[in-house]
């Protein structure tokens, strides 16, 4: 009896993953390979230059945007994220916003073999 469901399962499965693969999920391609160019590169890297200087091209969550020329924290970073922390604490951000800051540690002077022999024992307390 398990062994018939099993194999059902399996033909269901089967089925739906064909039935997802006939699907076109990611819509249609359009090949802009045949448009003819009207600017060449040097003019299209100067218009996005001037549009960076003046601040004309927005940043995306996928690209790093820079401080604005000349700005100076006053805060310093430990109190940056007591204030993240604190606002989390109150509820003040949405659950994606917040992201718990790492610690940054410079190098060590112990060895690969060290380190993992120190992993390996606190593992097995």
């Amino acid at each position: 009896m398990n062994a018939r469901k099993m194999m059902i399962a399996a033909a269901v499965f089967a089925a739906a993953g064909s039935a997802f693969a006939a699907t076109d999920v990611t819509g249609t391609f359009e090949d802009f390979t045949n448009i003819p160019s009207t600017k060449t590169r040097a003019e299209v890297v100067a218009d996005m230059n001037q549009g960076h200087a003046q601040n004309q091209v927005a940043a995306t969550e996928t690209e790093y945007a820079e401080p604005a020329r000349g700005f100076t924290s006053s805060k310093t970073r430990a109190e940056v994220v007591a204030e993240l922390r604190d606002a989390a604490a109150r509820g003040q951000l949405a659950s994606t916003e917040w992201v718990e800051p790492t610690t940054m540690v410079a190098g060590t002077h112990r060895s690969r073999e060290e380190v993992r022999a120190e992993a390996v024992q606190s593992a097995k307390k």
